[in-house]
């Protein structure tokens, strides 16, 4: 079943059930304020026969007779009765056409306990209630027939049976139209949705120029195409780069063993071909080891993340550059550790962090003249600021902009060892710690990255 009869049915529904409990409501509450208003009316006339019984003592009978035919017939078929202490009729008036009540003994002793009571006799309504006079009790007897009132029940019947299926017909096509509207955004969202591909990332959603639930759902999904769109982008120009980079250690040593095997050739010209090669298959390795480092820091699943003291790590990065490229020269500074250990704390991968602060420092000292870094550590409550600085040269605004692009290198880099990964190996690890990573090139300043980490007081 579509989601539009789903709620068109439940809208019917609801508002179906609705409006037959209001008309019940209604119905109920007429019905007992009609019958609350006559039966007040009988007692009044009740009340007044007694009185009138009290102040005509004589000759009352023939009295009460006069003035019962000739009073305005505001009750409908009514009868007059009033009975003694033991329950016999000494006056009794009834129109014509009506005949005589007859009431039974347990009407009379339900008077005993209570002053009125109020009954039905065949269609009428009945009121009884106990009067004296001098000491002499009786009781007065006031019925007729609510012709008035029933006649107005049944036409709240009647307007209920014509009206009810007629509201059931407009709530129909009512929930109808609610529901096509409101399916409406879904059904073209579902058509959207359909052209995209993953060669057809560009398309995107409608989301309309309302604020509502659907255009915030359809506005997700757009921002979720456009990082798709980019990690499709980014990955496509990964493969073929990374395919072009690959290709290339491996063609040259191909291509020096096939010269090689041309002729024959003395030992030392053996020697120098394989010092070649063995040059290529360090930098094929160093490549391989450096894309799967970038594979593995974009699986959160595949690492763990433990509590990491950013001063410890920033040591042994220190430590690990400097024992393996002799001529560097990093330089440490630590502003004052703060009282607190959690705010030297960050939640984190120790080697994935020292590779990061690693790759830093030796692309400063690589391409600084003086082949030096000096690295800067401050602690500012919930974050740790780290900034690695070098004299390089100062880098463009529009090559800054794809510095952590893979495979990317400036204008610098010529002749330089490398295959533009470290960058993009370090921005991935960072984001990946929940940090930022950013650079500022500036003349008399050098250039300056900086990677701001949580600390634990987060």
């Amino acid at each position: 079943m579509k989601l539009s009869v789903k709620i068109n049915l439940l809208f019917t529904a609801i508002v179906s059930g609705i409006v037959l409990v209001i008309a019940v409501i209604i119905y109920n509450i007429s019905d007992q304020n009609i019958q609350k208003d006559f039966r007040k009316r009988l007692q009044t006339r009740a009340a007044r026969t007694a009185y009138q019984y009290n102040l005509f003592k004589n000759d009352t009978t023939n009295l009460l007779k006069s003035l019962d035919s000739t009073s305005p017939a505001a009750l409908i078929n009514k009868n007059i009765n009033i009975y003694d202490k033991k329950g016999n009729i000494f006056y009794e008036y009834h129109d014509n056409g009506t005949s005589l009540i007859n009431v039974d003994k347990a009407r009379f002793d339900q008077l005993e306990t209570d002053s009125i009571i109020f009954f039905t006799y065949g269609a009428k309504d009945v009121c009884m209630l106990k009067a004296a006079s001098d000491g002499f009790p009786y009781t007065v007897l006031a019925a007729a027939e609510n012709a008035a009132g029933q006649e107005y029940i049944s036409n709240l019947k009647k307007l209920f049976l014509v009206y009810l299926p007629v509201a059931l017909l407009f709530t129909i096509l009512a929930g109808f139209l609610f529901a096509r509207s409101l399916v409406k955004p879904i059904n073209q969202t579902i058509r959207d949705v359909q052209l995209i591909t993953s060669q057809n990332l560009s398309h995107r959603l409608y989301a309309g120029s309302k604020r509502d639930e659907f255009s915030q759902l359809n506005g997700t999904f757009n921002d979720l195409l456009d990082r798709l769109e980019e990690s499709f982008a980014i990955q496509r120009r990964f493969i073929s780069n990374a395919s072009h980079e690959l290709s290339t250690p491996l063609t040259s040593v191909s291509s020096q063993i096939e010269v090689a095997l041309l002729h024959n050739r003395s030992n030392e010209e053996y020697r120098r071909v394989l010092v070649s090669v063995l040059e290529d298959i360090k930098e094929l390795h160093q490549l391989t080891k450096t894309l799967l480092e970038i594979a593995n820091a974009g699986t959160h699943g595949a690492i763990s993340l433990d509590k990491v003291r950013i001063d410890e790590v920033l040591l042994k990065a220190h430590s690990e550059t400097t024992r393996q490229y002799s001529g560097y020269n990093v330089s440490l500074e630590f502003s004052e550790l703060p009282e607190d250990e959690n705010e030297c704390l960050v939640f984190g991968n120790v080697h994935l962090l020292q590779s990061a602060f690693r790759n830093i420092m030796e692309n400063g000292c690589k391409y600084s003249p003086d082949r030096s870094v000096h690295v800067q550590l401050f602690f500012k409550t919930d974050k740790a600021e780290v900034s690695f600085t070098n004299k390089g040269d100062i880098i463009p605004e529009d090559e800054m902009n794809r510095f952590f692009e893979p495979f990317y290198r400036g204008g610098n880099a010529e002749g330089k060892p490398g295959v533009g990964l470290g960058l993009t190996l370090t921005k991935r690890i960072i984001n990946l710690h929940k940090g930022t990573l950013s650079i500022s090139s500036e003349p008399g300043r050098g250039t300056v990255f900086t990677i701001i980490l949580p600390t634990m007081l987060r």
